[in-house]
């Protein structure tokens, strides 16, 4: 417990990188769905091999008893890179990010309640309630939600993402956050492989430099961004964890202003402000009191 803060600040530096996800997406697009998600994780394994190869990071072996929980983690989650790629190139960004906030956040209070316990207090309730009032002033304008397969697949992906989030914290306590990224990566990179084959798709050229250097790029970034969700949400609760992640829709607005010079609406800073004010709020420690418990 007495980690918990740096937990949060963990979750926070995770939300800004994810934050820049958007623009990854876009700037790889010369790759098919498939394709992209077989190399950015061939590029992030190659990365972390490096740790283990000169032994800043020990391999653990791992228990029986946790076999259930890797494989609950990782499998249902494998397909969302690719997911998110085609909903991401196929809806607004801001139609995008919506429906996959509010599931996934959805996701993750589900998860902490089934897989840790957790009781849902009034104080949660009420911040839930302040994200989704924020992410409505945000994108209300760009909510052109016509029933179609990009929209069940970003709904879905937002639903793994909330359970992916969490589930992290059964065998986070026990193994390197490097060793468990190259297992998540390693399931991720097999569907890749699988997809890209049976479609035969075609790689962007090696003369065209652009999209395998942006690749790599999300590389890094899905591997920075992902070792410190997993480092925060193991000392943060699964319900409070999930209810800051969407801090990035916050920063992704301020990378678009400042790299895109894009101008923000007046409700968009006030669906900021309501977010990031529900972020605080079940952070705070309630002083000689317990909270009332939902359910």
């Amino acid at each position: 417990m007495k980690h918990r803060p740096i937990g949060y600040l963990y979750l926070i530096i995770s939300t800004i990188i994810y934050a820049s996800y958007g623009w990854f997406y876009r700037s790889t697009n010369a790759f098919l769905p498939f394709s992209q998600s077989l190399f950015k994780y061939i590029f992030v394994i190659l990365i972390i091999s490096i740790f283990f190869i000169n032994k800043t990071v020990i391999w653990q072996k791992i228990d029986k008893k946790d076999i259930k929980w890797f494989l609950i983690w990782i499998i249902p989650c494998s397909f969302q890179p690719i997911f998110s790629f085609i909903a991401f190139n196929h809806l607004p960004i801001g139609t995008n990010y919506f429906l996959y906030y509010s599931t996934m956040i959805i996701g993750g209070i589900i998860s902490g309640k089934i897989f840790f316990k957790e009781s849902f207090s009034i104080i949660k309730l009420f911040s839930l309630l302040m994200v989704f009032i924020g992410l409505f002033f945000i994108y209300h304008s760009d909510l052109t939600l016509i029933t179609n397969i990009y929209v069940v697949l970003s709904l879905i992906t937002g639903l793994l993402i909330g359970f992916w989030n969490t589930l992290s914290k059964k065998v986070s306590g026990k193994y390197p956050e490097l060793q468990m990224i190259v297992l998540d990566s390693s399931s991720s990179l097999a569907i890749g492989l699988i997809g890209s084959f049976i479609n035969q798709e075609r790689l962007p050229p090696a003369s065209n430099l652009s999209p395998w250097l942006w690749l790599i790029g999300f590389a890094f970034a899905n591997l920075t961004a992902t070792y410190f969700l997993i480092k925060g949400f193991k000392t943060v609760e699964a319900q409070k964890g999930s209810l800051i992640l969407p801090l990035e829709l916050v920063f992704a607005s301020i990378i678009g202003y400042l790299i895109f010079n894009e101008i923000l609406k007046p409700e968009v800073y006030f669906g900021g402000i309501l977010i990031l004010l529900a972020t605080i709020l079940p952070a705070l420690k309630k002083q000689n009191r317990t909270p009332s418990n939902i359910f």
